[in-house]
């Protein structure tokens, strides 16, 4: 019998260590609204890449015993529609919070509010994909090395792969507005010893994983926004002022000393600044498969 759990990460000593708690943004709106954010991200990062994974798992797709896990699920949106489309494994989402869905999803869907940095609640060598998004931000480089890829190494098989999907912190061509913010963003994460671009380092320090092959798949994708781009640069424009304008409402927003009064002024200014300086970041998935 496996090992259930890991050594816990190290916890942070200052902040909340949840990307959530940093932005504050699940404190200022309701349910439904978050929600509808959480899934244009998705809708977005599933149509940069072309589809919801990167990897090269069609046989495990195929496989009715096969187990897929996503680390950081949020509000379930990745899993429920890999188990539409792929129905044939079971597929498990785990979060720190509870954002996922309490009914209503696919019966080979199950949803556990878990905290990775306790280790993940399963046996060695269960799960023959592992998926996780956006959580970059939530762990040191030292963490990461150290803790994170070699407990998401230890649920995989022998064979498994994982794939890490996380967007650069750092804009480029920014406005004076978000330029502003955006310093605030990456300076704040500095100062709990995070990385801001930490999705550009995956890619070299999981080589430090034993378990792994040398050998790391990188997908690199791009999102320009501004209404005058496409479909999706519109999406962006939407997401990245809704993000900005929670920013400003929570801890950030008091470290810039921003007036509540100032907010929508500001939202948009943003606005207007994603037309004139076109402003974009990329996004990066990193695959790679555990030794056989």
């Amino acid at each position: 019998m496996g090992n259930r759990f890991s050594k816990k990460a190290p916890k942070p000593t200052s902040w909340a260590s949840n990307y959530y708690e940093l932005f504050s943004t699940y404190k200022y709106e309701t349910k439904g609204d978050f929600d509808e954010k959480e899934h244009l991200v998705h809708v977005v990062i599933r149509e940069i890449f072309k589809g919801n994974f990167s990897s090269p798992i069609q046989d495990i797709l195929s496989d009715p015993d096969a187990k897929i896990l996503d680390v950081g699920c949020g509000s379930g949106f990745w899993v429920i529609e890999m188990a539409a489309d792929y129905s044939k494994p079971s597929y498990i989402g785990l979060d720190k919070l509870p954002l996922f869905p309490k009914s209503t999803f696919p019966s080979n869907v199950q949803f556990l509010q878990h905290d990775l940095s306790e280790g993940l609640p399963f046996e060695d060598n269960t799960f023959e994909f592992v998926h996780i998004q956006a959580l970059g931000s939530e762990f040191t480089e030292p963490e990461w090395e150290s803790f994170v890829y070699k407990e998401l190494a230890r649920v995989l098989k022998p064979g498994g792969w994982l794939e890490i999907c996380d967007p650069e912190f750092e804009m480029t061509n920014c406005g004076p507005t978000l330029k502003q913010l955006n310093l605030t963003v990456c300076n704040g994460l500095m100062s709990r010893n995070l990385n801001p671009q930490m999705a550009k380092r995956h890619q070299s320090l999981i080589k430090s994983t034993l378990s792994f092959s040398p050998t790391v798949l990188h997908d690199k994708g791009y999102l320009q926004l501004g209404c005058y781009t496409n479909k999706i640069g519109k999406i962006g424009t939407l997401l990245c002022k809704e993000h900005c304008r929670y920013a400003y409402q929570g801890p950030l927003g008091k470290m810039m000393k921003v007036q509540p009064k100032d907010v929508n002024n500001l939202v948009d200014k943003i606005e207007i600044e994603c037309e004139l300086y076109k402003p974009y970041y990329f996004i990066h998935r990193i695959c790679v498969q555990k030794k056989e």
